[in-house]
């Protein structure tokens, strides 16, 4: 895919510039995804024949090698997404995609737009990062009052849950029982839920597999894997928390509980206590990803944001894009809750067909999606 000299550009790239701390900019999740997946790409930018930036991203080209429509790589499993490169640089991202013969790329988990010329943002929105470098006693007294209540009815929580037996945490479990139980607690999720089940697709399900085997046998510091912490109930598994990890970075990714005992927040218990042992786990870092709604606004302690929207180059897709983003932009601005369906069926497709490679799978999807939607 890329020579080692670029390799080397892309992970000193990463080292520069802080926005792109995130595992997921990890050169080995591309490559891992292009074992999987058979329209892996990456674009390489240069200047005097020295790599200034990369894009990797997936798309099928046309019969005249041609990409209409481009998607961030690994979406929608990829949380975050974007141009690997240096901090102090502007990329003309239209010549640079128009050179490629890459008409669109859209994106909705977008870092360092602003390092980028006259990209269309629909969007912006905060992540939920905690900065635990200081310690967990510090981290805790820097939180609001709101925290504060919210740990006290946590504390309330743990007590009760001690009525059904010693609670007992597995960090860095490695039992394969443990993770068959979380993605089938993931299955049932996206079926009460009405979502579309990502797992249920193939490589996405391969994708956490391959990450989660390279921990198995006691990767070197900064190995891109997955580490799996667990909490149990006295015997009973109470909650699971899938991460992935390349360094002092934790971003949580799949995290699944036993329904009947909601009431008793496990995934939270657990949380609270991935904080206490993050020195000893050697995390300074745990990113809970995009949105800062509900349970997260007590944990988003830095700044970070995302964008949602598109690059709109040239040919039909990118036309079709600009259109559609006004369609959508006039229905959610003059319409309300109606004039959103747009934007929601768009994001479902683009979703679906990330997944799904065929059409008929891809309505099938799409059926099964308005049938399983909450009523």
């Amino acid at each position: 895919m890329l020579g080692q000299a670029d390799i080397k550009a892309w992970a000193e790239f990463r080292t520069q510039n802080p926005v792109l701390y995130s595992p997921y900019f990890h050169f080995d999740y591309t490559r891992i995804l292009s074992e999987l997946c058979d329209d892996v790409f990456v674009l390489c930018i240069t200047k005097n024949n020295m790599p200034l930036a990369f894009l990797p991203f997936q798309a099928k080209r046309n019969a005249k090698g041609k990409i209409g429509h481009a998607r961030p790589i690994g979406a929608p499993m990829t949380d975050y997404h974007g141009f690997i490169c240096p901090p102090d640089i502007q990329i003309d991202v239209h010549t640079c995609l128009r050179q490629a013969g890459i008409g669109m790329f859209r994106f909705s988990a977008l870092v360092g737009a602003a390092q980028l010329n006259d990209v269309y943002i629909r969007e912006t929105s905060p992540c939920t990062m905690m900065d635990i470098s200081d310690g967990a006693q510090k981290w805790r007294e820097g939180r609001e009052p709101a925290y504060r209540r919210h740990l006290k009815s946590h504390r309330r929580r743990v007590r009760k849950s001690e009525e059904i037996g010693a609670r007992k945490l597995v960090f860095n479990c490695k039992d394969q029982d443990v993770f068959d139980q979380l993605i089938a607690w993931k299955h049932q999720q996206f079926t009460d839920t009405g979502k579309y089940d990502v797992l249920g697709a193939g490589w996405p399900l391969a994708l956490l597999e391959a990450l989660w085997a390279r921990n198995l046998n006691e990767p070197q510091t900064g190995t891109l894997c997955a580490q799996m912490h667990a909490l149990y109930f006295g015997d009973k598994l109470a909650a699971v928390d899938f991460g992935i990890v390349d360094g002092q970075v934790f971003h949580s990714w799949m995290v699944g509980y036993d329904k009947t005992l909601q009431h008793l927040a496990p995934g939270i218990q657990l949380l609270e206590e991935m904080i206490d042992n993050a020195q000893a786990l050697g995390y300074t870092r745990i990113d809970l990803g995009e949105g800062i709604d509900g349970y997260k606004r007590h944990y988003a302690s830095e700044d970070i944001q995302v964008c949602s929207g598109h690059l709109a180059v040239s040919g039909l897709r990118a036309a079709s894009s600009k259109t559609y983003a006004s369609f959508e932009k006039f229905g959610e601005e003059k319409l309300g809750k109606l004039g959103a369906i747009a934007g929601k069926l768009r994001r479902r497709y683009t979703q679906i067909s990330a997944c799904e490679p065929r059409m008929s799978r891809r309505a099938k999807a799409m059926l099964e999606a308005f049938k399983g939607a909450p009523k």
